[in-house]
């Protein structure tokens, strides 16, 4: 099916920028420039996206969708910044609608997704949550998400910001376990790669079971001669307390279920 050519220009030159700004333009659309604190950066972008850079937001124009993809804190800045008759979307999960400037057509257009610089993604499973200050904008939004994923969702505010809460949770949190995981193994000289396909499987099972029915352990099953054992060979302080605290935690919630 033929796309139909959004005229977009891109605001950031991070991770988000990146990815949804070359994604955008491999499905057709016209990436008409790149604005960015860094110069340098601006430019690099702009060359993958054939495009130019922008050195002022009020010269954009109203025929081009700005798309913000900045640090939460920048953005009531950039929106404030951008004429009032140029439609506007922004990527965060947590900033509110309402608590941004006014604008005529303001929106968000949130892919939720952990993105890194130089690792392409799956962009057509990744859920997009949509919303927007007006219903027209807001399924103007819509489509153009849907040019890029099958997974288009309209929530509000509230929704988007638990929905964020839960993403830190089993993204940023997650990865911080492994993060400590590989810590702990690097002490005893053993090597990361084996806990992989053992991750993998733990994220498969969640395709047919429930987070707490693949829920295993000695936690689960009780043993507390195991988890002492395993807090006194943990040197990490940090590791032994979020040890001790999930473990505490996950017999709670065994013994509810």
């Amino acid at each position: 099916m033929e796309v139909e050519k959004k005229h977009i220009v891109i605001i950031g030159t991070g991770k988000v920028a990146h990815q949804l700004g070359q994604q955008l333009f491999r499905v057709g659309h016209s990436i008409n420039g790149v604005w960015g604190r860094d110069i340098t950066k601006a430019k690099n972008l702009a060359k993958k996206l054939n495009s130019d850079v922008i050195d002022d937001l009020k010269k954009i124009s109203k025929d081009n969708l700005a798309l913000i993809c900045v640090s939460d804190s920048a953005i009531s800045e950039i929106v404030s910044s951008i004429s009032d008759d140029v439609k506007i979307a922004y990527t965060s999960g947590s900033v509110q609608l309402e608590s941004l400037p006014k604008k005529s057509n303001l929106g968000v257009f949130y892919p939720l997704q952990t993105f890194s610089q130089d690792r392409n993604v799956d962009i057509s499973v990744v859920p997009f949550l949509i919303e927007a200050t007006t219903k027209s904008f807001e399924t103007e939004l819509k489509t153009l998400a849907e040019t890029l994923s099958s997974r288009v969702l309209i929530a509000n505010s509230q929704d988007r910001y638990n929905t964020h809460i839960a993403a830190v949770m089993v993204n940023n949190f997650t990865n911080f376990l492994y993060h400590l995981a590989q810590e702990h193994l690097k002490a005893h000289h053993l090597d990361f790669d084996l806990l992989k396909p053992l991750i993998q499987e733990t994220v498969a099972k969640l395709e047919t079971l429930s987070p707490i029915e693949a829920q295993t352990g000695p936690a689960t099953r009780g043993d507390q001669s195991i988890i002492q054992k395993h807090l006194k060979d943990i040197t990490r302080p940090e590791t032994q307390q979020l040890y001790r605290l999930f473990s505490e935690l996950i017999e709670k919630e065994i013994k509810k279920s």
